[in-house]
Parts: C-alpha cells; sequence; structure tokens
C-alpha cells in the first residue's frame, strides 16, 4: 500500500492511499502503484484531455494459444511470432519457430495475422509491452503470449507508436502483475491505458517522422556494427602476422 513497513503504521496516509486505490480499476495494493513516477503520470494525464485504447477497439482483443511446433529441423511451416521475435518494433522472421500447415488450417481465422494488425506481447517479464505492426507476406499467427489488436477509427502505426512511447511504457509497468518473471497485463489494463486527445492528422506526422529517424538510427547502427566486425577481423589478421 506505498508504506515503508520499517516505519510506524500513519493512519493518514494509509487514508489516502486506499483513497487511491478506490480510483482504479483493478483496486491494486500493490506498493508500486503508489511509486513517484506513476502518480506523475497520474497527474499529468488527469490535467488533459485524454482517450482510453478501449475507446479505438470495438472487437475484443486476440490472445494467440500455445501451439505444437515443429521439431524437425528443415521442415517448411507457417511461422509463429513470439515475444522473442517482436524486438525494436519489428518481426524477426529468424526468430520464429513453425507449426504444420494443418495446424494453421484448425486456427480460429481471428488468430491468423492480417495486414496492419498490432502484435503486442502482453505476458513474459521484460518482454510485456513490445508492439509491432504487422506487414509481412504469407501466413503468420501468434503464440499464447502475444496478442491481437485491431483498432478502429485511429491508424494503427500510430497505435503501435502509442504503446511504444514512454508514455505507453510507464502503464505497461505500472499493470503488469503475477509472480516475478511471469508477470502479465490484461486485456482490462490495456483498454484502460489513456494517452493525450490530440488532432489525429497532426498526430500521424509526428509519426512518420518518427519511422524515418528510427530508419536512419536503425541504418547507422547497422553500418556502425559493420564497421566494428571489420576492425575486428583486421585486429586478429594482425596477431596471426598476416
Amino acid at each position: 500500500m506505498g508504506l515503508i513497513f520499517d516505519e510506524p503504521l500513519n493512519p493518514q496516509c494509509l487514508s489516502i492511499d486506499l483513497k487511491m486505490i478506490a480510483k482504479s480499476h483493478s483496486l491494486r495494493c500493490d506498493a508500486k502503484q503508489a511509486q513517484d513516477r506513476f502518480l506523475k503520470f497520474d497527474a499529468f494525464i488527469n490535467s488533459i484531455e485524454s482517450f482510453e485504447v478501449g475507446d479505438v477497439l470495438p472487437n475484443p482483443i486476440i490472445k494467440g494459444i500455445q501451439p505444437s511446433y515443429i521439431e524437425e529441423i528443415n521442415v517448411s511451416g507457417v511461422p509463429v511470432v513470439n515475444t522473442l521475435a517482436i524486438q525494436n518494433m519489428q518481426i524477426n522472421v529468424s526468430d520464429c519457430r513453425f507449426i504444420t500447415e494443418e495446424d494453421f488450417d484448425s486456427i480460429d481465422e481471428e488468430r491468423k495475422c492480417r495486414q496492419n494488425d498490432i502484435l503486442l506481447t502482453v505476458d513474459g517479464g521484460t518482454s510485456i509491452g513490445k508492439a509491432v505492426l504487422f506487414s509481412l507476406e504469407g501466413d503468420f499467427t501468434i503464440d499464447s503470449h502475444v496478442s491481437i489488436l485491431r483498432p478502429v477509427g485511429i491508424k494503427p502505426v500510430v497505435l503501435v507508436y502509442l504503446l511504444a512511447s514512454p508514455m505507453g511504457q510507464i502503464q505497461f509497468k505500472r499493470a503488469e502483475s503475477g509472480a516475478s518473471g511471469q508477470t502479465a497485463v490484461t486485456e482490462e489494463d490495456i483498454r484502460r491505458f489513456r494517452f493525450p486527445l490530440v488532432n489525429l492528422n497532426a498526430l500521424e506526422k509526428e509519426v512518420n517522422k518518427m519511422d524515418k529517424m528510427k530508419k536512419q538510427v536503425e541504418f547507422q547502427k547497422s553500418k556502425l556494427d559493420s564497421d566494428l566486425a571489420t576492425a575486428w577481423l583486421n585486429f586478429n589478421d594482425k596477431l596471426a602476422g598476416k
């Protein structure tokens, strides 16, 4: 409840904390709910016009199921997007595991990835809160640690950037609950994430700017990694007397 156990119980502090807990839809009373960073976010978001993620999600969030993976090597199949495969707002197909075509055909259509779906990691400790816009060709599905969001009234890429932003990430940190290393966020939590209500056209322009900047930074990182690898090879050649 936000109290330090080795200090005397302060009834006034207890009253304040209980009021705060009562305002939470989850009625959670874990200590982190009273952390300064979360209270500052509350003060900010309560001071402006805002909207909830649930306002743009008229349909239920689709959670994946745990698939039966192909264990044989060099056997083709359908990729399953997992938490490892979602990195830096991209999908690394090389980190996907695979299921048979027959298993894919038996999956509900809602769990089959579509263009412009938002894939979001919803459990697994530090893996929580990674969002990506699905734009790959071919058949894909998701595992039980990933969910699909299909927003209406806002471009999916905009919601991806909102969820990935510091303002989105602090809400994931606040909402996650469960045993250490096995924490998760619920659909009810995600639907109540709040963001400033701003002009969507202006927001889309900012997202486009961020997307371009992100791609430039990734290109520069790739070049630096390549340059470093070359430098190590040269260093190794010198050691070998070449």
